[in-house]
């Protein structure tokens, strides 16, 4: 597995949960990966950085796998503007250099989904391309998610970036039939891999999804 970009069609969608899952069972198995966010906005969003912290053992700064810190939770160019602090994109770059070079992979967790402004004309999805990162998109299972997913994978087609492959995340635990239909429908629709799904409150990622990707 090399470094990846992990984005979701939407805000709430598990980005972290499922981020988190791949970085626990890597570390299981021996491998030596990183997890990194590099603009967090909120509490919520620095506690997602310390849980992959925690999950490397502490090995690494918390300001290295989160460079760019904003109190507000709101998109990053908003609460950069309420907070007068530019988003220093060099550091970002600098950190994620760092961690490659001592780890393999290295999941790099975005902000929402691929159109979050992060500054005037530049979206997430151009630090994705920027770190030159094939994406993971994570995408809720239920119904609602074949137009959510074929958009954000036609954006990020659009922006130049390669998809990976697409994650499906049970959020609720049903399987009514928009959920046993959607497992069929997302590669087939958008013409990308589907990954695996992650069951309702996991604890460890299913071994298909790490053997897929």
């Amino acid at each position: 597995m090399n470094h990846c970009f992990i984005t979701g069609t939407d805000t709430g969608v598990g980005k972290t949960y499922v981020t988190a899952l791949l970085l626990a069972e890597l570390r299981r198995r021996g491998v030596p990966a990183a997890a990194m966010k590099p603009i967090a906005c909120g509490a919520d969003g620095r506690n997602d950085v310390r849980q992959f912290r925690a999950l490397m053992q502490n090995e690494v700064p918390l300001d290295r796998l989160n460079p760019v810190y904003l109190r507000h939770p709101l998109a990053p160019s908003v609460a950069a503007k309420l907070e007068h602090r530019p988003i220093n994109l060099r550091r970002i770059r600098a950190d994620f250099r760092r961690l490659t070079a001592a780890y393999s992979p290295v999941l790099v967790e975005g902000a929402g989904g691929l159109l979050v402004p992060i500054k005037r004309n530049y979206f997430i999805a151009d630090l994705a391309r920027e770190l030159n990162l094939p994406v993971i998109i994570i995408a809720r299972l239920g119904l609602g998610t074949l137009n959510h997913t074929l958009l954000t994978v036609r954006q990020a087609q659009a922006t130049g970036l390669i998809v990976r492959g697409v994650i499906l995340n049970d959020l609720t635990g049903r399987r009514g039939l928009a959920e046993k239909t959607n497992i069929r429908e997302i590669p087939a629709l958008t013409g990308v891999p589907l990954l695996g799904v992650v069951p309702h409150r996991a604890r460890r990622i299913p071994t298909v999804i790490l053997a897929k990707m």
